[in-house]
């Protein structure tokens, strides 16, 4: 079995196909899908989407990219969401330091905010951190009990292992099955399998082999190859542990 950790299945781009999109999952052996939500009006959406397919399991969370849609009240909105909708994890929230557009102060409010949410309610959060990996660990550290994934892990090292010890999984996609991300396979190849996620964010982030830009589950496959080529090991085995490691952070059924 596989889960991707991380897709945005309920986006419009899937609108026309999602059923057989779905059913593509499924015959690749993914299993389980988590949604992650980006603003206060996808919330809807994706609820109903996880009750009609109940392979996919709904987050809800204030994405940064959308951080001048959001208002304070958004935050009140979401704590009462959580308690009558229980979500496998807040998010999807973060830091995107790589958009200048994007008013750093404002997002790490609302960043600090939903990790707050995160620890009241004792769920995991699912982050977003371009260009903010040291921002986003100071962050956590002030959280001792939150854990949670960092998806689409873009960091080094040495902050992976910051993340680790403070009981973050790390997530990884495309980027890792192209051969100029050197630094980012390095990083995947010397960093546990106990502690790793495998994703598509889809409909971004496609594979080195696309042959279409839009991004969907099924192709997750060729995220568990490259792991399993740069750990020496079975696609399989990269399978198993990444889905004991998805069960076990988010709590699935």
């Amino acid at each position: 079995m596989i889960i991707d950790s991380h897709c945005h299945l309920d986006f419009k781009v899937f609108d026309s196909d999602r059923k057989k999109v779905i059913e593509r999952a499924n015959q690749s052996d993914v299993k389980k899908i988590i949604i992650p939500g980006v603003m206060q009006k996808t919330w809807c959406d994706i609820k109903s989407l996880c009750e009609t397919y109940p392979q996919l399991y709904p987050c809800y969370g204030l994405h940064p990219y959308f951080i001048d849609q959001h208002t304070e009240s958004d935050l009140d909105k979401l704590r009462r969401y959580i308690e009558t909708n229980k979500p496998v994890a807040i998010g999807e929230c973060g830091l995107d330091f790589y958009l200048k557009n994007l008013e750093p102060e404002k997002q790490n409010f609302y960043f600090e905010e939903q990790l707050d949410i995160a620890v009241d309610f004792n769920i995991p959060v699912v982050v977003h951190a371009r260009k903010s990996t040291e921002a986003v660990i100071n962050a956590i550290k002030k959280r001792p009990s939150l854990t949670g994934m960092i998806h689409s892990y873009s960091g080094s090292y040495e902050q992976a292992i910051k993340l680790i010890d403070l009981n973050f999984y790390l997530s990884f996609g495309g980027p890792i099955t192209y051969e100029k991300s050197t630094r980012l396979r390095n990083v995947v190849k010397s960093l546990p399998l106990n502690n790793l996620l495998v994703e598509t964010d889809s409909p971004d982030q496609p594979m080195s082999n696309a042959s279409s830009l839009r991004n969907e589950p099924s192709l997750i496959t060729e995220v568990i190859k490259n792991i399993a080529q740069l750990h020496n090991t079975t696609d399989k085995e990269v399978a198993r542990i990444t889905a004991e490691n998805a069960i076990k952070l988010f709590q699935l059924v």
